[in-house]
């Protein structure tokens, strides 16, 4: 009753077809025993290869190697469709054909035999073929593991020809692989091939209908439906290639399935019913494979469609970005123009292709909505190609903004040197256009007078176009930073004009960034407003002005321009004097013609003298001697007039004569002294200050104040003379005297006491004195404490650290509120010094340039100042909330840490799963578990340290760029760099404490992991072996129960009268 389910089927058989399975089931024990002869010389093989690299040796056993695999791959292949064949006819086998007696050497044999005849065959095949398999595949790895330094060729690729067998099976399998890369698969054998092999026709035909069946479900599983869809446009291409070649082989396999189906009607009777099963199943499989095959022949189309347009612009698209990112936007390069026009063409291929991007997201959103298999690949195709054009975008808006500034760059300073040589032409050109002196004609002076007024106008239309110079001066970038060969002395300022993204940085448009190094002329390594540091493409950033050399040129030609505009003053005045001179002495010769043309000579005589002391006020051709000698000269003349009127006039009309003409010389010759040294005043106080250090300043202001005291107290005393004898003059006018001279004196006196009106200045050169000296105390004042913020580099990782800082914080917000009175009365010097300005351009028409100076100057340290009041208060604010942050997080991290530390310790101490006694290892495992429980209890608190740590990074971050921004400006600011030590950021520090807590935190988690696992496999092995003990104990029971019963049986039908 036992057997009888394994002796039934025995006996249903035909004596030809029980013939037919023993002789497969034997091939199937001789390919099984060829196989694992042919894996041991593999492995061999391959440990003598291993042995000759490790003594530095190249391998020798390559090719031998992939030849005892393929074979071992062929055999393999030929053993699954043998024991198919077994399986479908359901053939079972009383003895042990295959399966290994080691894996049950613990088991009694009596027990291994009667366990091994109750089980199947195929059951044993298919467990010895997988362990087979199972053999290869390591091999395999070995061998790719061996050779994967390009020395170890694919399997696949390995030529038939080289394949050496004395088995023809074996020569049949491997002639059905292929070595081109287009059809790496294998070809089904043909039926001529099985039936070669087979004892008969109809197991060559039975063999043919497996081989087929088993083609078409490998293609299916391995081929199709676990095929992956290609990344990118090489791997698409070949997978279509395949695909196409896979196609046409399943299409080539119909007339395999045709021929199958026409064999159907010769088959003997034994075999025919499993022979139209199997082919039923066959073409059932046949019609789904190429229906599988199809439909991924049509996806691969439509993603080798798309996929090669994306590639297509993605490579337009990097051309374009490679080109905007290698030019070279430094001063090296000012083919602007050239440029300009390629951006043009740029911006019209760009909206060409804008139809061409649009079409091809249509695609791809098509793709997407079919659900196409390779979803993936289009999506990520479609997303690289909007960001690559989005990129090429942002790009178009740096290269425009590149165009405009270098344009403006380039035509400044072309604009520049253009007025400055005209300006300095024209100096030479005035220099010796104008030097005329005494012996110059008349003619000459005049015309030379007239041209003067011509130079005038352009000199005036040249000042507007150096005032725009001016203007346009601290509008220009900086280009030289740019250049690898301008090394940075220190970090600079940059703006960036596009959008910018990478894992590490972000950076929007107009976002203030900092260069800190520029070494490469493509990328620059910059620092974003966040605080990340990162390599970013340079034509993202635009180097803001001030541009130094800008200026510089700028304030040079404006200065040449003041030069030229006073030689050309001078050199006017010098001509009007000498045409008044030559006037003059053309009066003087008609003074001595007769009487009768005296009286209309000595009118014409008067005016041209008097236009002659105009005009020659401020001449470098006529001294003050010369002035004298000249009215002497008149004074004679006007002395002869009158030796004429003697005649006719009464001895009283000669007495007011002589003594009208006593007072008008005495008034002429204060009125000139007078109108002298106040010119040499003027002359002094328009004299600008040197630009040399306040010290010096003040040095010399302190002699320009004594000289202009010394001319003043001169002024006074010539001013106290005229005052005497303008009394002296209006008393005798009061007598209403007669006589030629008295209409000279009134207009003398009145002359005269006109030019002591006009005489006062104010008191300028002490009012610099007092803005200097202001200024060089108020700036003093900002350096210092710029130098003390500048200092400042890093915040400490000690709170005791930072509550220190915020009180020397907090103690230079005090000092700073009670300082700024120094503003306030450098701000009050400065409005009176712009009174006593405005009051000199009232009487002279002349501006200080000094007191414009220091007023700008004053301006800019009450800039610093109140920038640098504005980072004391907020430093201290924000080290507050840093405090606060930091506490947190060391609360935190201080519980956390002491609870690892102590947990770790005990748990290193535990020796997990080396009791014996299950009730132990019960315990230690519930210990285990409520650790465990306890771990993700503390999780929360570790995500909420992490949540600290990353606030306060953060916040330092912030605080430190804030750091760096003031210092470089403190340094652009002053001429000489700030000194600095260098520390470490305590964000950095902070944060890796923080990697140290999760690491042990981590640790401890592996290690309570470890010993649950430990004190788990423990728990159930003892247990296990309880349970394999008792079943053991009951199996060997049964079992010998069952033996002897059926020894009992036979012995009774053997000799049935010993029945009682």
């Amino acid at each position: 009753l036992c057997f009888s389910h394994l002796l039934t089927p025995c006996f249903l058989w035909g004596s030809s077809e029980l013939e037919l399975l023993l002789q497969i089931a034997n091939k199937i024990q001789n390919g099984a025993l060829s196989c694992e002869e042919k894996l041991t010389l593999a492995k061999n093989t391959l440990q003598a290869d291993a042995a000759h690299l490790e003594s530095g040796q190249p391998v020798q056993y390559e090719s031998d190697v992939v030849m005892y695999l393929q074979e071992c791959e062929g055999l393999i292949h030929h053993l699954q469709v043998d024991l198919q064949i077994l399986r479908d006819e359901n053939y079972y086998q009383l003895e042990e054909l295959v399966f290994s007696r080691q894996g049950m050497s613990g088991v009694p044999p009596r027990i291994q035999t009667s366990l091994i005849s109750l089980l199947p065959v195929p059951f044993l095949l298919r467990f010895r073929i997988i362990r087979l398999q199972d053999e290869l595949v390591t091999l395999r790895l070995e061998c790719t593991n061996l050779y994967r330094k390009g020395h170890f060729s694919s399997l696949d690729l390995v030529q038939p020809s080289t394949l050496s067998t004395t088995h023809l099976k074996a020569e049949s399998l491997t002639k059905g692989t292929h070595t081109s890369s287009a059809s790496w698969f294998r070809k089904p054998m043909t039926r001529t091939e099985l039936v070669a092999i087979s004892s008969s026709e109809d197991e060559g035909n039975l063999r043919f209908v497996y081989e087929l069946l088993s083609w078409v479900e490998e293609m299916q599983v391995s081929v199709l439906e676990r095929e992956e869809w290609g990344s990118d446009l090489p791997s698409v291409e070949s997978q279509l290639d395949t695909q196409r070649h896979v196609h046409t082989s399943v299409e080539d396999l119909g007339s395999s399935v045709k021929e199958a189906r026409l064999y159907e009607g010769k088959m003997s009777q034994n075999f025919r019913t499993s022979y139209t099963e199997t082919l039923g199943k066959l073409e059932t499989q046949y019609c789904k494979l190429m229906e599988t095959s199809s439909f991924r022949l049509r996806h691969l189309q439509s993603l080798y469609g798309f996929v090669s347009r994306a590639t297509t612009e993605l490579i337009w698209l990097n051309e374009k970005e490679e080109d905007e990112l290698a030019y070279d936007w430094s001063d090296n390069n000012s083919n602007i123009a050239a440029k300009r026009n390629y951006f043009s063409e740029l911006t019209m291929e760009l909206e060409e292709k804008q139809d061409v991007f649009r079409s091809l997201q249509d695609t791809a959103e098509l793709l997407s909505l079919e659900n196409h298999p390779a979803k993936q690949t289009v999506e990520a195709y479609s997303a690289a190609v909007q960001s690559q054009w989005q990129w090429i975008k942002q790009l178009c808006l740096c290269v425009e903004q590149h165009v405009k500034e270098n344009a403006a760059y380039f035509q400044f300073f072309s604009d520049a040197r253009e007025s400055e040589t005209y300006l300095r032409n024209l100096q030479d050109s005035i220099k010796r256009k104008y030097s005329c002196d005494r012996n110059t004609s008349l003619t000459r002076l005049e015309d030379l007078l007239q041209d003067s007024m011509d130079e005038k106008e352009q000199l005036i239309q040249s000042k507007s176009s150096v005032a725009s110079l001016v203007g346009r001066s601290k509008t220009i970038v900086q280009l030289k930073p740019r250049n690898p060969d301008h090394v940075l002395r220190s970090t600079i300022p940059v703006k960036a004009i596009c959008d910018y993204r990478q894992i590490e940085i972000t950076i929007c448009k107009n976002d203030e960034c900092v260069l800190e190094d520029n070494s490469q002329r493509t990328k620059w390594k910059v620092i974003s407003p966040t605080g990340n540091e990162a390599m970013v493409p340079s034509v993202c950033f635009l180097i803001p002005p001030p541009n130094k050399e800008a200026i510089d040129i700028a304030n040079r030609v404006e200065q040449l321009y003041q030069k030229v505009m006073a030689l050309w003053h001078q050199l006017h005045v010098n001509t009007k004097s000498l045409i008044s001179w030559n006037y003059l002495r053309k009066d003087l010769a008609l003074v001595s013609l007769a009487q009768g043309e005296c009286q209309q000579a000595m009118k014409s005589l008067q005016t041209h003298y008097e236009d002659f002391l105009q005009d020659s006020c401020d001449s470098e051709l006529f001294s003050v001697a010369d002035r004298l000698h000249l009215e002497e000269e008149v004074d004679s003349c006007k002395e002869h007039f009158q030796q004429l009127l003697e005649s006719m006039e009464n001895g009283e009309l000669e007495r007011d004569e002589t003594v009208a003409r006593m007072y008008l010389s005495e008034l002429k010759n204060i009125r000139l002294h007078l109108e002298e040294c106040e010119q040499r005043l003027v002359n002094r106080i328009q004299t600008p200050a040197s630009t040399r250090a306040d010290g010096d300043a003040i040095q010399e202001n302190t002699f320009r104040i004594a000289e202009q005291e010394r001319m003043q107290e001169d002024l006074q005393q010539l001013k106290c003379d005229l005052q005497q004898v303008s009394e002296r003059c209006k008393s005798f006018l009061d007598k209403s005297p007669t006589g030629s001279s008295v209409p000279h004196l009134r207009s003398e006196l009145t002359k005269s006491v006109t030019v002591s009106s006009s005489s006062s200045f104010p008191p300028r050169l002490k009012m610099v004195d007092l803005i200097v000296r202001d200024t060089q105390g108020a700036e003093s004042l900002v350096k210092g404490y710029e130098v003390k913020l500048s200092q400042e580099e890093a915040v400490p990782a000690d709170l005791a650290a930072i509550q220190s800082h915020r009180a020397t914080l907090k103690q230079w917000l005090s000092e700073v509120k009670d300082k700024s009175s120094v503003f306030s009365t450098l701000e009050e010097d400065i409005a009176k010094a712009k009174t006593v300005g405005e009051e000199l351009y009232r009487m002279k028409q002349e501006r200080s340039l000094d007191l414009e100076r220091y007023q700008e100057k004053g301006s800019q340290l009450w800039d610093r100042w109140q920038r640098a009041c504005s980072q004391i208060e907020t430093r201290h604010t924000e080290l507050e909330s840093i405090q606060e942050v930091l506490s947190d997080y060391c609360e935190c991290h201080g519980a956390l840490i002491r609870w690892i530390e102590e947990t770790t310790a005990q748990q290193e101490l535990m020796k997990p799963g080396q009791a014996e006694d299950s009730r132990v290892l019960s315990e230690q495992l519930s210990q285990q578990t409520a650790l465990v429980a306890e771990i993700e209890r503390n999780q929360a608190k570790l995500d909420q340290c992490q949540k600290f740590s990353q606030q306060y990074s953060a916040a330092v971050k912030d605080y430190e760029l804030q750091l760096m921004t003031y210092r470089a400006f403190v340094e652009s600011q002053q001429k000489s760099p700030v000194k600095r030590r260098r520390m470490l950021s305590s964000s950095d520090a902070i944060t890796q404490e923080f990697m140290d807590l999760r690491t042990r935190y981590t640790a401890l988690v592996t290690l309570t992991t470890q010993h649950v696992k430990y004190i788990s496999d423990a728990l159930r092995r003892l247990e296990e072996e309880e349970v394999r003990f008792y079943l053991l104990v009951a199996g060997l029971w049964q079992w010998e129960f069952w033996v002897c019963l059926f020894i009992n049986m036979v012995y009774l039908s053997v000799f049935p009268t010993c029945r009682k």
